[in-house]
């Protein structure tokens, strides 16, 4: 992972066999973000989407491996959750898309933080049993 800050912003290029959120932790951890915001692209070998049941109050996911390219990922940092979505296409140019719990970097990936002001912590909401902002 090579990363650099520009004043609210840390610009990230993860590598072929990097795991994405394991490496947003660690930049979490060497920045102390508590207030981040993220988006990418680039390519993945390894996905794992998750989607939630509302009415069931819990999650589903499956791993998904092959060739794909990242279309959009999108998320939140705080000091107790990394958050994120993706949606990925492979060679028929199908896309998948749901909560993203894991990911291999196949190619390079490419991530924009934005940092703000209000830390992004979570509570427990009783009515959807999300980990929500505590704002």
């Amino acid at each position: 992972m090579d990363h650099v800050r520009e004043g609210d912003r840390i610009v990230v290029r993860l590598d072929p066999g990097e795991e994405v959120l394991d490496s947003l932790a660690e930049l979490r951890d060497e920045y102390d973000i508590e207030n981040g915001f993220l988006t990418a692209i680039g390519a993945v070998d390894r996905v794992t989407l998750g989607h939630y049941d509302t009415e069931a109050q819990e999650y589903s996911e499956e791993e998904f491996t092959g060739q794909f390219e990242v279309t959009s990922f999108l998320g939140n940092i705080g000091p107790d959750k990394i958050h994120t979505h993706i949606q990925v296409a492979d060679d028929s140019f199908e896309s998948l898309g749901g909560h993203c719990s894991d990911a291999r970097v196949s190619g390079t990936f490419e991530v924009l933080v934005t940092l703000g002001e209000t830390p992004l912590t979570h509570h427990l909401d009783e009515r959807t049993g999300l980990d929500v902002f505590d704002i």
